[in-house]
């Protein structure tokens, strides 16, 4: 139950961070519009720096096993992941719902672009992935756990209210695997 103005009173600042948490998290009696993600983040060592994982090789410096490495997935650097709940949005390749696609030779190119609504106090950089995972019809998660799309942040907006207090994050991504095979 969102509340815009106090109507006895003259209109008041709305705690954004309040309904957010209402909405989102189903706070106070509201219902939940939230999913669960894993947030990837990279491991650092205690110098700051990313943690190699054992398949790169020293000749080349690349992750040699592409995506069959379990540890770090063809990723070159070992991860730790953690679920968050979330809210998301779909914008498409360009910036809207129906031009999702475009023929190019030897198949279609897909891009999407997606937009995570995070609470304020969620630590998010670059370098991060947001993964969303199968769920079933009801929204729970399908066990085994299967990774169905991988994001990479674009830009991390703060959304701050008109005193510059940090309401909500607005994270805004496209897909890591954008190329994919017509079936």
């Amino acid at each position: 139950m969102l509340r815009r103005f106090n109507r006895n009173k003259s209109p008041c600042e709305i705690d954004l961070r309040k309904e957010f948490d209402e909405l989102v998290f189903g706070i106070n009696g509201c219902k939940a519009h939230n999913h669960l993600v894993l947030l990837r983040k990279p491991k650092k060592d205690s110098n700051g720096k990313l943690i190699k994982c054992k398949c790169v090789s020293t000749l080349t410096d690349e992750a040699d096993s592409e995506k069959d490495c379990r540890y770090c997935l063809g990723e070159k650097y070992l991860w730790k992941e953690e679920f968050k709940r979330c809210y998301s949005t779909l914008l498409g390749a360009d910036g809207g719902k129906a031009n999702r696609t475009k023929r190019i030779q030897p198949g279609e190119i897909r891009t999407d672009y997606k937009i995570f609504y995070f609470r304020y106090d969620e630590k998010i950089s670059y370098r991060d992935k947001i993964i969303e995972l199968s769920l079933d019809i009801e929204g729970k998660l399908l066990v085994p756990y299967k990774r169905e799309t991988i994001y990479r942040p674009e830009t991390i907006q703060e959304y701050r209210a008109d005193n510059g207090r940090v309401e909500y994050l607005a994270i805004y991504c496209r897909e890591e695997s954008s190329i994919r095979e017509n079936f």
